[in-house]
Formats: C-alpha cells, sequence, structure tokens
C-alpha cells in the first residue's frame, strides 16, 4: 500500500506545501459560508416572494367592488328594507339585493364596495342608504339597483378631527378639545370604526350610528355631514348598534342597556336607562310604545318614552336581532335561534311560530300592513304574512317559503290592524 494513501487529502499531501488541517478548515468556512448565503439568498426571495403575494391577494374591500354571485340571495343578509313595493336586502361582502315581487327571486345591485353591510333604510321609493363595516356609507338613487361611495371611515375620521379642532375654544363646543383627544385614541389603535345603522327621515335628512360613540348627521342627502358627539349624553363612548323612529319617537339602543332619545327642541339625544345591563341590539318603534331587544332574549317595552320598562315574557334565551310593531296590538320580533316570536297582546305573551327552514335571523322589515320580509344567516329564505280579518278580528300569521308555497298558518285573536 503507497505511503500517500494514508494520509487523507483533507490532512494535505507529504511533500507539498499544504500546511495540515488548513484546507478542511478553509472548505468548512467555506461550505458554511456558501450554505448562509444560499439561506438568505433564497429567504430573502422567499420572503420578497411572499410580500408580494400578500400585497396582490389583499385589497382593501372599500376599494373592490362587490363581485356578482349566483348565490348571493341564499348567502347571510343582515338587513331587508322597502323601498316602494320593492324589498332591498344587504349582506356579506358587499351584497346588496332587491326584488319586485315578495321576495320570488332576488336580484343583486352593482355596488362599489365588497365591505360587510349591516342596515339599509330609504326615505322613499327611490333614494336609499346602506352602511356597514369600514365605516361605509352608500346611496342609491334607483331604488337599490346599483349605489356610490359617499363616506367611508377615513374620511369620517378626518371629518371629526377637523370638525372638533376648529371649534376648540368654542363655547358652544365645550367638550370639543376632549372629542378629539378621543378620535385620536381611536386612530392610533388603527383601523376605521364601523356603522351599525343608518335612518333618514327623507331624501335629505338622516343619521348614522356605530361603534364608540359614532353619530353624524346630514342635512343634504348624504353630501356632507356633521358630527354629533356633542349632542349625545354618552360620556364612556358605549356602542350604537340601531336608530329607530315610530311616532313615539327617535330612539338609539346600544352597550349596557342603554337608549337615547331625541329631544326634537333641544336637538340632542338624552340617556334612558333600562333595567337591563346587557347589549340591546335594536327597537321597535310604535305610536305609543317603543320596544328595546338584545341579548339572551331580554325584551323591554315602555309606553312612556322611557321612564319606565316592562320586562317582556319570552320563553327564549337566544339573542333578538330584530322587531316591527304592527298596527297598534302586533309585535314581531326574530332571534338568532330562528324563532319569529309573535304577540298580538300589546307584549303579554309571545308565541314562537315554526318555520320553514330554521336559520339565525338578523333583519325583519314590515313590507305593508300585512306583509313582514325577514333574512338571515342563509339569506332570504321565507316571509311572515300577517292578514287581518275584519269580521272576527283574528290575524292570520302564514309562513310563506320562497317559491309561495304555504308551509305554516297560526290563528292569533285580538290582532287589529
Amino acid at each position: 500500500m503507497s505511503s500517500e494513501l494514508l494520509f487523507t487529502p483533507c490532512a494535505g499531501v507529504p511533500g507539498h506545501s499544504t500546511q495540515a488541517g488548513a484546507l478542511p478548515l478553509r472548505v468548512a468556512t467555506f461550505s458554511l459560508r456558501h450554505l448562509l448565503y444560499s439561506w438568505l439568498r433564497y429567504g430573502l426571495a422567499l420572503m420578497l416572494f411572499l410580500l408580494s403575494l400578500a400585497s396582490f391577494a389583499f385589497q382593501n374591500p372599500t376599494e373592490v367592488p362587490s363581485m356578482h354571485s349566483d348565490k348571493a340571495a341564499s348567502s347571510p343578509l343582515t338587513a331587508v328594507a322597502k323601498a316602494g313595493d320593492r324589498m332591498v336586502a344587504v349582506g356579506q361582502r358587499g351584497h346588496i339585493l332587491w326584488s319586485d315581487d315578495a321576495g320570488l327571486s332576488w336580484t343583486q345591485a352593482s355596488v362599489p364596495v365588497s365591505n360587510d353591510l349591516v342596515a339599509v333604510s330609504f326615505a322613499s321609493a327611490s333614494h336609499g342608504w346602506a352602511v356597514g363595516h369600514g365605516g361605509v356609507v352608500l346611496n342609491s338613487e334607483d331604488a337599490g339597483q346599483s349605489w356610490t361611495l359617499q363616506l367611508n371611515g377615513e374620511q369620517t375620521t378626518d371629518l371629526i378631527r377637523n370638525y372638533y379642532q376648529s371649534r376648540i375654544g368654542d363655547e358652544e363646543f365645550a367638550d370639543a378639545e376632549m372629542l378629539l383627544e378621543r378620535e385620536n385614541v381611536l386612530v392610533s389603535f388603527g383601523g376605521t370604526q364601523p356603522l351599525m345603522d343608518v335612518y333618514f327621515e327623507d331624501e335629505l335628512n338622516g343619521y348614522v350610528v356605530g361603534i364608540f360613540n359614532r353619530l353624524l348627521r346630514t342635512r343634504d342627502g348624504g353630501q356632507s355631514w356633521e358630527p354629533w358627539a356633542h349632542r349625545v349624553d354618552n360620556p364612556h363612548e358605549l356602542h350604537f348598534y340601531s336608530i329607530n323612529v315610530g311616532a313615539d319617537g327617535l330612539y338609539i339602543t346600544g352597550e349596557q342597556g342603554m337608549v337615547w332619545r331625541l329631544d326634537e327642541e333641544r336637538q340632542f339625544f338624552d340617556s334612558v336607562a333600562t333595567p337591563y345591563t346587557g347589549t340591546l341590539f335594536g327597537s321597535a318603534v310604535g305610536s305609543d310604545r317603543v320596544v328595546v331587544f338584545g341579548m339572551r332574549g331580554n325584551a323591554y317595552l315602555s309606553t312612556d318614552q322611557g321612564q319606565n320598562w316592562q320586562h317582556l315574557e319570552i320563553d327564549s334565551a337566544a339573542g333578538i336581532t330584530d322587531g316591527v310593531i304592527v298596527g297598534n296590538d302586533a309585535i314581531v320580533l326574530v332571534n338568532l335561534a330562528g324563532e319569529l316570536l309573535v304577540s298580538t297582546d300589546r307584549g303579554v305573551s309571545f308565541e314562537s311560530q315554526p318555520v320553514a327552514r330554521v336559520m339565525p335571523f338578523y333583519g325583519l322589515a314590515q313590507i305593508s300592513s300585512t306583509q313582514l320580509a325577514l333574512v338571515g344567516a342563509e339569506g332570504a329564505q321565507q316571509l311572515a304574512v300577517a292578514t287581518p280579518d275584519a269580521v272576527s278580528r283574528e290575524s292570520r300569521v302564514s309562513l310563506f317559503s320562497v317559491d309561495s308555497v304555504v308551509t305554516n298558518s297560526v290563528e292569533h285573536r285580538n290582532a287589529k290592524q
């Protein structure tokens, strides 16, 4: 055996100038540097690729039009409103649909945003507004067939900051500095504040409400908005979840069982405490009464504009999401358990009506003196129809599926319309 083979190449070869151990160190160093460089290079490339992919994948929903979907009518819809003889419903990803045949068929509207929408209000057959996440306010002037963006959350933030900044030192705006600071704190947390409800009394005058004391009013159909945080008794910045009106007044509901009622003369929302301390999702306002409702099946009735409240006995612990007062006596509520709760004795008792297909209900609207539209987690699935009998003074509450087949009916006495 040759003596040269007793030496490994890495140890050097006798008679050569290579120092023992130097080559393996250089090789190891080179290999390590090459490995680190490769990982750095490919890691950097991967990071750049992921960043480019993320930037490509994420698009601000306020800047992306809602996509058309053949399943929009069976996707989650959160609110429904009457627009003349038409029904208009709003839901997730900017979906807005309208129906001219009592819900038998739906057409998807053209919407410039893909934010989730949570509320809709029509002041007339043609003029309507919708609000939702991202602080968006949408307007339609063709009965809900097409929509334009009037306001978004970033614009609202700038509007509020500029409004109160310019009024610091004004005696009529004693809280201007505090309200500005509160808005700056919200900005520091990033993001935009969603709007939770909208109400327009006519084509010019309307309100939007949202979380963290968001309250704005317009007098020109949404072309401009005035912050109204200084016109509501809400020192702890509780969230607003609904704004609703009836002959009994204009009411806001929100966190911690709080209700606010507009004093027309003072143009100020006074706080009205209720016996409940949980969240109130909404209200139903009649000619001489208001019903507020919310978590765990809690609902309260007042016949003196919120001075006193009566707890309504409802045999359900599911959150009540919406409701209406029909005529003088009937109260209809819907909840997250998919129940349609009907009272025909002014709230003394409620009866749950069977439905064709149970789903969490999110929205309810009175379409006519005898029709109620329902929307929920599976879209617009059925209508509730209350038909009064002038002779027997009985009201038949029937549920219809979308193909207009009667699935159930229950008679209730003394339900005047």
